[in-house]
Order: structure tokens, then sequence, then C-alpha cells
């Protein structure tokens, strides 16, 4: 009955008291709460099956007496040990009475958001997943300073935003982190500065042969933000963990960033694309430092205002690494594509969106936000005038440094009107109507960002000559245009990849064809043909491993064995433990057993781990595979979980495979609820990915027809998304 009593006067109150953090519970603790911290003492046991054992002391002022001050605990009062004050569970929040200005309590962390291993764990709260482990107020505009002890098993390192004891800068919840576990330390210091890498990399020789240049490129981000800010580094220290099998490339946690290890530790034969790929995610992550950790949206509907500047400042701090590129064409291929591939779609969203709850703020990720949004804002650079841009930008961190701003802020900082272009650009889902364009000879083309469709003349002539046009850039347009108009572009793609000297393209076209080779089976053997002698004759490793990695899904079962078996190697491509796993996927998708021989070469524990989880994947039927995927136990490994999804729904395999879309399509919705923010979109891509059947399309659309009206509108916009090329493929071509 008290519980009911709480919730009427919640509501009384104009909080809506659903699961969650609801906008007007936000709203309402924002106005109530001030000069808010939190000081964590963790105990971590060494058994992954144990609880860690937390004691939370939280202390705040009250600009409001009147009202009951809201905790978020989604572990309930199930997992509370003591409360220094008497209060009532309600829907994962633990409500106190009002007045309550100081808190301590001893609980059991929540483990939905800590990523257990059995020798390491780590926390990943963004979007708002924070209180899916501790008692907190979890929303972006509460910022407060933490204090984290932890207690570890010996021989365990710790890290978290700052050294254990000391209090941070004013952060939001999501990017509190502490982790801990069995890592290994490189230092290094560069311009006074000192960073700390924590790994679990247990290949000396790569750790040797990236660490300098991890440390230097960010170092060398550092020093570009502080120049073009006028700001310095905010939070003190800067560590960060390179992590197996990461659910995201990086994560700007303040002081501490996460990152994918794979994407830090490149192989000898890395690519030029990996290369630039590694030095993106750096600057990406260092960039939020300023945008969105030092100056922080103040509800997750303006997510993108921090993305959109880590992504735009990475590829201005990438350039001077990369003197020999041609930038604006890397932009356009970094940018353009991806968002296309939404905005395209029926399932395309505006980049400002509407959020009643941060329960749904992990679908808001996407395209839209990391790529759509870059090219918007050079728009707007380009309007404003690159130093009157960057004046503004440097006014706003500073107004609202520690704090929290919107888009509107930003706007009033820059002073000019742009109400209209930011209704256009910012606040309407799709592609403006491209009215713009550049005429070439024999063609035309869109000039900038938008839905244009090629004249039949500019067609016939681009499919005829494109490897002919001699600027890189308008040669990567035309490609582009002729993609976006769905045109069959396998015969141009055979034609064009051995002509092509721009590298930057030729990783695109090589892209590009490992999509459409398959769609022509009986063409494998001329596709096999021109990648082995690319492959031979790449006058760089860089190319070659380029070739390498599209030609092993296409190569001659023979080829394959006797790289895996080190009977054969290629001249200057040295391969590496994951390459040889790859090559033993590969074999076992063509019927030839090596899982226990490979599975006894890998050496380092987290890949082997990873390898032994996708193994049932790539046996004839995956059922067996699928079916553990039903249990959120064993969804943790994210990763792991889209790399056997990618075995299962093969493009050899599409026929037997589509028995699992439909399972696939109904657990969506606990799929976002339990995982992290990329999981759905990338779950319904590894699904639907490859699929072009009709009966494939009828099962899509079938679902969409049955959904009640109350499922979640992103979620079905995820699924327009990823269905969009299957259900394209069932039009008349063009």
């Amino acid at each position: 009955m008290w519980e009911s009593a709480v919730v009427v006067a919640m509501m009384t109150l104009g909080i809506d008291p659903a699961a969650g953090i609801s906008e007007s519970l936000a709203r309402q603790r924002a106005n109530q709460i001030a000069n808010l911290r939190y000081s964590l003492d963790l105990k971590v046991p060494a058994a992954k099956t144990e609880a860690l054992i937390g004691k939370a002391h939280l202390r705040f002022d009250l600009k409001d007496q009147s009202a009951p001050v809201i905790l978020d605990f989604a572990p309930g009062a199930a997992n509370l040990i003591r409360a220094s004050a008497s209060y009532q569970a309600v829907n994962g929040h633990l409500v106190f009475p009002a007045g309550t200005s100081e808190i301590e309590i001893e609980f059991r962390l929540g483990d939905a958001s800590l990523n257990r291993n059995p020798d390491f764990f780590y926390s990943l709260f963004v979007p708002a997943r924070a209180h899916l482990a501790i008692p907190c107020f979890d929303q972006p505009d509460l910022k407060a300073r933490f204090t984290v002890n932890m207690s570890v098993p010996e021989g365990w390192k710790t890290l978290s935003n700052a050294d254990l004891g000391v209090e941070t800068q004013p952060l939001s919840t999501y990017l509190l982190f502490f982790g801990a576990g069995k890592f290994q330390v490189e230092t290094a210091e560069i311009a006074g500065r000192k960073y700390r890498m924590y790994h679990r990399e247990t290949d000396a020789k790569k750790v040797e042969r990236n660490r300098e240049a991890i440390f230097d490129l960010h170092a060398r981000a550092v020093a570009w933000m502080e120049d073009y800010t006028g700001v310095p580094y905010p939070f003190g220290k800067l560590d960060f963990m390179a992590l197996p099998s990461f659910q995201f490339g990086g994560m700007e946690h303040a002081g501490a960033i996460s990152y994918n290890s794979s994407g830090l530790f490149l192989e000898e034969s890395a690519t030029q694309a990996q290369r630039l790929g590694r030095a993106s995610v750096i600057s990406h992550e260092t960039a939020h430092m300023w945008f969105g950790d030092l100056v922080t949206m103040k509800w997750f509907n303006d997510v993108w205002l921090k993305e959109v500047f880590a992504n735009f400042m990475a590829a201005k701090i990438v350039n001077p690494s990369f003197p020999e590129l041609n930038h604006e064409l890397r932009f356009f291929l970094s940018h353009y594509r991806s968002a296309y591939n939404v905005d395209r779609t029926q399932g395309a969203n505006a980049i400002r969106q509407k959020l009643a709850n941060l329960n749904e703020a992990g679908t808001m990720y996407g395209p839209i936000i990391y790529q759509k949004s870059p090219i918007v804002m050079q728009q707007l650079e380009k309007m404003l005038g690159e130093k009157a841009f960057q004046q503004g930008l440097q006014r706003y961190l500073k107004k609202y440094s520690f704090s929290n701003a919107t888009w509107d802020d930003l706007l009033a900082v820059f002073g000019t009107d742009l109400t209209a272009w930011s209704k256009t650009w910012i606040d309407t889902a799709g592609r403006p109507k491209a009215t713009k364009t550049r005429s070439y000879e024999g063609f035309v083309l869109p000039d900038g960002y938008g839905e244009y469709h090629l004249e039949a003349k500019s067609k016939t002539y681009l499919l005829a000559h494109l490897p002919e046009i001699e600027d890189p850039l308008v040669r990567a347009q035309a490609w582009s245009a002729l993609w976006e108009d769905q045109v069959d572009l396998f015969e141009l793609a055979l034609k064009a990849i051995p002509l092509e000297k721009e590298e930057l393209i030729l990783t695109r076209l090589l892209g590009d064809l490992d999509r459409l080779m398959w769609r022509h089976p009986k063409e494998l053997p001329r596709v096999e043909a021109m990648l082995r002698e690319g492959m031979n004759n790449a006058k760089n490793r860089s190319i070659k491993s380029a070739y390498y990695q599209v030609y092993r899904s296409v190569a001659p079962v023979e080829w394959l064995e006797k790289v895996w078996r080190k009977q054969l190697t290629i001249p200057d491509l040295p391969l590496a433990e994951n390459d040889y796993t790859r090559l033993a996927a590969e074999l076992m998708i063509r019927g030839v057993d090596v899982r226990a021989e490979q599975l006894a070469r890998i050496e380092n524990p987290d890949r082997k781990a990873q390898f032994a989880f996708v193994m049932p994947a790539l046996e004839k039927d995956g059922s067996a595979f699928f079916e553990r995927l039903k249990d959120v136990k064993n969804r943790g490994h994210e990763p792991w979980v889209l790399e056997g999804l990618s075995y299962l729904h093969h493009p050899t395999r599409v026929a037997a495979s589509e028995k699992y879309i439909l399972p696939s399509l109904q657990l969506l919705s606990e799929i976002q609820k339990t995982g992290d923010i990329f999981f759905p979109q990338r779950w319904m891509g590894a699904t639907l990915g490859w699929h072009r059947s009709a009966t494939a399309a009828a099962t899509v659309k079938q679902f969409l027809a049955g959904l009640p009206k109350d499922y979640p509108e992103r979620l079905r916009m995820t699924i327009l998304v990823a269905a969009d090329d299957l259900l394209r493929a069932q039009a008349p071509p063009r």
C-alpha cells in the first residue's frame, strides 16, 4: 500500500514513476539537487560468480526540501544490505523522504553493466546504465564529483577516472568508469604529460610494434585540441584501457578511456584504412574530453551534439599525421555512404530526436549521429567561416565548462539566426533534395549531400568511363552516385579495381565488391582470378592486405588450407594469430573441420575464449549456437555474438539461415533492453545483411505488419534500416 502511495505522490509532482529515467523525473531532480558528491568503496571478489559489494556515500544540497529524493537502482531492494535512511523501492528507484540530503548505502552491485570476466571486469554505463550497477542519479545533467576506492584480488590492477581515493572533476554518471583485473601497464611521457595504457595483449612483439604510435597519437590529439579550443586538457590524468572484444571502438570515460584492443594493436599487415581507423578512434575519444565530458548535453536527445564534434574534430586532428592523404576525399568516403545507408530508408531519423525516457536512449545512436551530423557541421563551418566557427566553439566550451548545454545554447553562442537551416538539417529526417549540381564532361553529379538521381546520359557515361576520371574525389562521388541509384556495379567493379591508383578509393571498391560478388555466384572464378592478380602485384603491403582480406573468402580451399597449415606463405604479408583464426573459419565454412587444431593453436586466452564461443556457429547446422543466444547470459560478449551471427548468415549459407530471421526479430526488444547501445542495429545488420530472397523479405514484412501499437518506434525503424537492401531487392531494377 505504501508503494502505491509513493507512486501517487510522484505522479502528483508530475513525475513519471515508470522504470528507467523519465524526462519528467530528470527535470524534477535537476531543479532539486545541487553540489552532488559520491564516495564509492568497492570490494571486488576473485570469483566471477560472487557479487561485488559496494558502499556509496552521497552528499548533496537540496534546492527543494518539499519533494522526496529519488535515486535510481535497477537491482532493487533485494540487492540492498543497509541504508542510512528509510526508503521505498519503486520500479527500479529508491524513494527517500523529503529533506534527505545525505545517504549511505551498502549494496551488492548489479552485473548487467559490469562486463565481468574470469580475471577482469570493466564498467560501461553509457547512456544510462550506471543505475544497473550502483545507486545514483543516472541522468547527464546531474554532474557530480566521484571518489572511488577498490579492494581487489592480489595481482589485479585498477583503473578509474581519477587515481583511487582522489576526487574527480564534475562528471555525468555515464562517464563514470571503474575496472580491474590482470592487466599489463605501459607508460610514456610526452610534452610533460604522463600516459598509462592498460592491456591484456600477450604478444610482446605486437605491443612493442604499436606502443609508440598509440601514445604519440594520443599526445598529438591532446595538443591539437588544446590549441584549437584554447582550453587545457580538463581532467588531470589521461589513462586508457585496451579491452579484448570491447563493445565499441572506444568510450570517452574522462581520464580513463576504454578501447577495443584490436583497434589499437594492429598487425604487421595492417592496411592504410586500419591505421587511419586507429588514429581516428583515438582522436575521436580524445576530442570527447572537451565535447561531451567537459561540456555535456542536458538530455540524450542532444547526444548527437557530443558525437558530431568528436567525429568532426577527429577528422581535423588526423590530417597532420597523414599528410600524404587527400583528406577531402577521406571525409567524403568516411561519412556520405554510411549516412545515406540510413537516410534513404523508411527508418530514417532526424539528427535531433525526441526522448521521453533514458531506457530508450541507446536506440538513438547510429550513422545519422556519427556520419550525417559531421557533414552538416561542415556546412555550418563553411557558412560561418572557419575562424568564426572556431571562436564560437571556444566561447561555448568556456561558458559551459563542467556543465551542460543544448544545441540551442550552441546556436545562441554563434550569434547568427540559424533557425531555418537547423529545422531542415537537424530536425528533419531523410535527405533533402540535392538542388545544386556540378557539370563535367559527359556527366552531372550532385554538389553536396542530398537525394539525387542520375540522368540516363550521365549513368551511361559513368558505367563506361568512370575509371578514366582524373580527380579522385570526383571519381569517388561518381561511384557513390551510381551506388545510390541501385545500379548493379559488379562489372564496373571488376573493371575499375585493377585500374585504381588511389588507395582510399581502392579500399572502398574492394569492400563493395565483397558484397556485389555474392549476387553473381557463377562469376566467382573471375573475381578470384582478379583478386589473386591484384594481391600478387600490389605495390605495397597495405594494398596487398586489402586485396587479401577479400580474396580469402573466394580463394580455393586447397590454397586456404596450405596457408593455414603454414605450408605456403604470401610474399611480404606476414600473418598473425587473428589471421589464422579467420582462415580456420573460412575453411570450416567450406566444410574443412580444423576447429580443434585452431583452438589448440591460439595462445592468447581472450582470443581462445572467443573462438571457443563462436565455433558452434561454424557447424553445418548452427541451431545450437542460435539457441544459446536466447539466454541473456550468453550474450554478454556482444562482439562474439555478432561474429557468430556473421558465420551463421554467411552469404553461402543464407538459404539455410532464413529460419533464424523471425526468432531474431522476436528477440530484438529484449536485445535492446539488455544490450549496449549499438547491439540492436548490429544484431539486425548481422541477421539481414546478406539475405535477398522473397521469402526472407516476406518474413520481415509480416513481422512488421503484426507489431503491436506499443512496439518501440525506434526499434521498428532499426528493422527497416537493416532490411532496406533486402526489401529493395524485391523491387524491379531501374
